[in-house]
């Protein structure tokens, strides 16, 4: 009954934040004050929010999402289900928080909660240790980008002589306060949106429920980030700085992860680094500093909350149905087509999905990175050498993105003609390599309660790109394509010949969480034990001597008391001596 209740609320708060997006929109921007009280004597501290476009359009993605993600959990999920909906639920109030915030602090209370509600949905399968761990690591690692995020808080309030986002001007903040105060929480944009040099934790968050895993990369916690520089667009652009930071951030992140999404085995590890390399992207946008670039990465966040959605709903079922989402699991069902022929509408659905992702011509993601690439075209013809960066980065990850799509939706979906490489040497040791055919009555789709999400998203991703106005410039839309092409043809060259090389440096990710480990968890375990032994064998030998020299003392006065009256008398008479030839001797 709890349970029940609980999934009920859940959708309804959905559904709730749906309404409020749509009653909002068109409104005349306006912001109101809840709350607010003086600081010290000249700073006040308020609590308000406020209504505009970017609030209507991030509502409408967190609320559309959230629903599906809350439907679709009913049939997803059996264990822990009233405590499973009602962090979700928290966490989507968490970002409708940082939505509507007018208010720095207000925006950190969201942003927090968003950061507790993601360690305990990661580690809701807390008897597994890899939920624990990815669990803990996320909530480190972004923990570490929110002190500087803190901080950032605190120089711009005071440099601007207010917490309020709408009266925050750059022209009114000297330019090394407004400089560091953006890259103080670029650090915590950073963190949050798994940008180099702390990205790892997303990939490890993949133990965590599909579900949830389909929230935090559509529409919350990672694309808290976007809509944060997004909403102090003014400030950033007005810090030329932070900007080229970003930039490289950004162009170093998006080439990072597509090439490690490219060697990953794990159908939502791949989606994992996909997430990360597309941030990338949007961030790229931003930080041309232009109301184009701004638009774009915008219009691309829109698009990607719906197919990254998709997928990781539909990683789900094949979780769901066949017990896990690497290739090296599925390839008794993906050798000879199974999945395909038993599941058409994951199939479909899946299909459109990673077709947007990979920017098919005609699907959403198609028209929302090309708006990116021509952004920055826009700003590499004015000169600019940071555009030129921009864009080719971009198209290469473009290039990257064709190829790790097809390469999964091949090794999914269709029979292998001839397994060799990697994978091959798998199947080589793989006791039921002979069987025959796996029973497909085994596989099959799950309830409507799963699949009108699917349907839901593979909609948007298919028609998102239509509700900006369908604005193409067919040169960078053929070269675009051409460089999809080239990604998705050694993809598909690898798949035929049953290939699927993956270099060890990819493999292993570049060896960044061993790098991480050597350079700052060594170190600070053995700084640790190091303050530990001081703690113990110096601090504490202090403590313990002064106790035991306490301890001695108050040994030799209870020796002194033998309750013998001639030994008292004898005592005093020697005393009385001592002190007479003292006295004496000072004397002469």
């Amino acid at each position: 009954m709890i349970a029940t209740a609980s999934r009920v609320i859940g959708v309804g708060f959905s559904l709730l934040v749906i309404l409020t997006a749509a009653l909002l929109h068109g409104v005349d921007p306006q912001q109101v004050e809840l709350a607010g009280s003086y600081v010290g004597i000249h700073i006040y501290v308020d609590f308000a929010v406020r209504t505009d476009d970017l609030t209507v359009l991030m509502l409408a993605v967190v609320g559309v999402v959230s629903a599906c993600v809350q439907l679709y959990s009913i049939g997803y999920l059996e264990k822990r289900v009233a405590s499973y909906t009602a962090l979700v639920t928290l966490f989507t109030a968490a970002m409708v928080t940082v939505v509507i915030s007018d208010s720095l602090f207000l925006l950190l209370i969201g942003w927090e909660v968003m950061g507790v509600c993601s360690y305990l949905l990661i580690g809701h399968y807390w008897e597994r240790q890899d939920a624990r761990s990815g669990a803990m690591k996320a909530f480190l690692m972004t923990r570490l980008g929110d002190v500087g995020f803190l901080f950032g808080i605190f120089v711009l309030g005071l440099a601007g002589d207010t917490f309020r986002i709408s009266g925050l001007r750059a022209d009114e903040m000297s330019s090394p306060a407004l400089t560091a105060g953006t890259l103080l929480l670029l650090v915590g944009v950073v963190g949050k949106s798994a940008q180099v040099p702390l990205q790892t934790w997303l990939p490890d968050a993949m133990p965590g429920p599909s579900p949830v895993s389909a929230l935090i990369h559509a529409a919350t916690m990672v694309a808290a980030g976007v809509f944060l520089i997004a909403r102090l667009y003014d400030l950033f652009t007005a810090a030329d700085a932070t900007l080229t930071v970003l930039a490289i951030v950004a162009c170093v992140t998006m080439l990072f992860a597509a090439l490690c999404a490219m060697a990953a085995v794990e159908v939502k590890r791949v989606l994992a680094w996909s997430t990360v390399s597309q941030l990338a992207i949007m961030f790229a946008g931003l930080s041309l500093g232009t109301k184009d670039g701004r638009h774009a990465a915008l219009f691309h966040l829109l698009t990607h909350a719906a197919f990254k959605g998709l997928l990781f709903l539909c990683a789900g079922v094949l979780l769901h149905q066949v017990g896990s989402a690497a290739f090296v699991v599925l390839r008794r069902y993906t050798r000879r087509g199974a999945l395909r022929r038993a599941m058409p509408v994951t199939f479909v659905t899946m299909t459109i999905g990673l077709g947007a992702l990979a920017g098919v011509p005609g699907l959403a993601g198609f028209f929302s990175k090309d708006s990116v690439v021509e952004a920055a075209w826009d700003h590499a013809r004015d000169g600019s050498t940071l555009g030129w960066v921009v864009l080719m980065s971009v198209c290469v990850t473009a290039a990257m993105t064709a190829f790790y799509c097809v390469r999964l939706w091949l090794w999914v979906f269709f029979r292998t003609p001839a397994l060799a490489g990697a994978l091959g040497a798998f199947e080589a040791d793989d006791p039921m390599a002979d069987l025959e055919d796996p029973d497909l009555s085994k596989l099959h789709e799950p309830s409507w309660l799963m699949l009108a999400p699917l349907v839901v998203l593979a909609i948007g991703a298919a028609g998102l790109g239509y509700v900006d106005g369908v604005h193409v410039n067919w040169v960078i839309a053929l070269v675009t394509t051409v460089l999809a092409l080239f990604g998705a043809l050694p993809a598909y060259s690898l798949w035929q010949r049953g290939a699927d090389p993956r270099p060890v440096l990819l493999e292993r990710e570049f060896g960044v969480d061993t790098a991480y480990q050597r350079l700052f968890v060594v170190p600070v375990r053995w700084f640790a034990k190091l303050a530990v032994g001081g703690d113990r064998d110096v601090i504490g030998g202090y403590v313990r001597a002064t106790g035991r020299a306490g301890t001695l003392a108050s040994e030799g006065f209870r020796r002194l008391q033998t309750g013998n009256v001639q030994t008292y008398l004898t005592a005093a008479v020697v005393g009385v001596v001592a002190l007479a030839v003292l006295a004496g001797v000072i004397g002469s």
